[in-house]
């Protein structure tokens, strides 16, 4: 154990020594003392929330870089040096000597990610305590972004089995009109495709003077919490682009046994939803006016009794665009419905935890490849893994709109390299912490199984084996 904690003060005293790594602290300290002063949206509400994202985000940004670099760095010097030539020679594995250099960087890192985590918590409490916000724009605060809330989307329909039917009935159609149908494989895929394409379109739109209603399943039952309605509207094509304001009109389903608070409120005709019936009731007496392209949300208040005894929510919403608009909707964007499961604290907690594991994956991979390559090749290696992974996951997102034959061949390669390689992407969850959304303990234990334990441990053990394999007397200075 002692040999353990020397070699761990060894590794944390040079890793403070190196000239990179005091940059990177550098930049650090002006992104936790500068960012969340500095940087903020319009409004109180998203003066808090971009604050946060920024700070938070490039707290992690800078941090994962130093461990990369700290890692790749401390475990080649000491080869190059000569340092692990005399180690070597006492009674001492090179196992212990990897895993005390990954417990120094990791130790070193997350002390940093600690105080930094604590500095921007509190400058953003202290921010809002102190703000001089009006008190709507501070119980709005309070109710979108310091708070963590568990987060229920709608019940989405199979498109692929309706893409099926959709393309049968265009080979039926053709066939009728006496075209000739292609029935080879590749040809019935475009078809899948396209069919797949127009019917997630169409499901996003809203053509002007209609309306859409949407689901929700398996909500909590209690009349004490409001729930939060969050959407994002796009007027004319779905981009943020020549967006501008428009007018939508929410209603939410009021189950039939409250029949008399339905009747009283003026509502429109009862829907059906399966076998139960709904009155939809206004959230506001006439259409509200709102900025295309941009988040809004709403309260239910809990005392509505708007969840049904099934644990189901009704809502439903009108496009009273003034200029006769198409509305898109799409899946990513809401309608959600988002209901407090802890504070502030608690979902910030759970964020440095998952920002504290992406510092630990990267030490441990830079680690692993810088025990048997020279500095810039492992640094050049990490980043390359690290980095083809943010690709593919771009790169699979585009399901629905791949065109010609290239884009297929790159999400073929990028499918298969989500198998092997990490996406760092997954490890960001600054926005579901500026967004009040709840960080799940599911989705950390994912994280820890599918990322930690399943891509990235093979990849240290074969590190660590090539480690200690190593020749060192092919070591040499020139």
């Amino acid at each position: 154990m002692k040999a353990f904690s020397a070699i761990v003060k060894l590794t944390l005293r040079n890793a403070v020594r190196s000239h990179v790594f005091q940059l990177l602290v550098g930049f650090l300290i002006l992104c936790v003392g500068l960012v969340p002063t500095t940087v903020g949206g319009g409004t109180a509400t998203d003066f808090i929330r971009v604050s946060l994202s920024y700070s938070l985000w490039g707290v992690g940004a800078i941090l994962s870089l130093s461990a990369l670099w700290v890692g790749c760095h401390v475990m080649s010097a000491d080869i190059d040096s000569y340092q692990l030539h005399m180690v070597t020679a006492k009674p001492v594995s090179r196992v212990t000597v990897w895993l005390a250099k990954w417990a120094g960087v990791s130790i070193l890192h997350l002390v940093l990610l600690l105080f930094s985590a604590a500095a921007i918590y509190g400058v953003v409490t202290w921010r809002f305590e102190n703000g001089t916000f009006p008190e709507p724009e501070r119980e709005k605060i309070r109710n979108e972004v310091l708070v963590g809330r568990r987060v229920f989307l709608p019940i989405q329909p199979d498109y692929q089995e309706l893409a099926q039917e959709r393309a049968k009935q265009k080979i039926i159609d053709r066939r009728k009109r006496g075209v000739s149908v292609d029935l080879s494989p590749k040809a019935q895929e475009r078809l899948l495709k396209s069919c797949v394409k127009e019917i997630v379109t169409q499901a996003s739109e809203i053509p002007p003077g209609r309306q859409r209603a949407w689901r929700f399943e398996h909500l909590p039952r209690d009349p004490g919490k409001p729930l939060f309605l969050r959407y994002r509207p796009y007027v004319g094509k779905v981009s943020s682009e020549r967006q501008r304001m428009t007018r939508v009109h929410w209603f939410v389903g009021v189950p039939r046994p409250q029949q008399a608070d339905a009747e009283n409120a003026g509502t429109a005709a009862p829907k059906t939803a399966g076998r139960r019936e709904y009155f939809m009731y206004p959230l506001t007496q006439t259409p509200e006016q709102v900025m295309s392209g941009e988040f809004h949300e709403r309260m239910l208040r809990g005392e509505w009794g708007v969840v049904t005894p099934d644990n189901e929510v009704m809502l439903c919403v009108f496009n009273a665009d003034p200029v006769q608009a198409n509305h898109y909707y799409q899946p990513a964007d809401g309608p959600k419905l988002l209901i407090k499961v802890t504070g502030f604290f608690g979902n910030y907690a759970r964020g440095v935890l998952v920002l504290a594991m992406q510092i630990v994956l990267m030490a441990a991979l830079s680690c692993a490849f810088g025990g048997f390559l020279t500095l810039p090749t492992a640094v050049f290696v990490t980043s390359s893994y690290l980095l083809f992974g943010a690709i593919s996951i771009f790169m699979t997102d585009r399901d629905y709109y791949i065109n010609g034959a290239t884009d297929r061949v790159g999400q073929f390669v990028a499918r298969w390299l989500l198998k092997v390689v990490i996406p760092l992407q997954a490890f960001d969850v600054t926005d579901l912490i500026a967004g009040g959304e709840l960080v799940e303990w599911g989705n950390i234990w994912f994280l820890t199984w599918f990322y930690l334990l399943c891509r990235a441990l093979p990849l240290v053990l074969i590190g660590i084996y090539f480690y200690w394999r190593r020749e060192l007397g092919l070591a040499i200075r020139k």
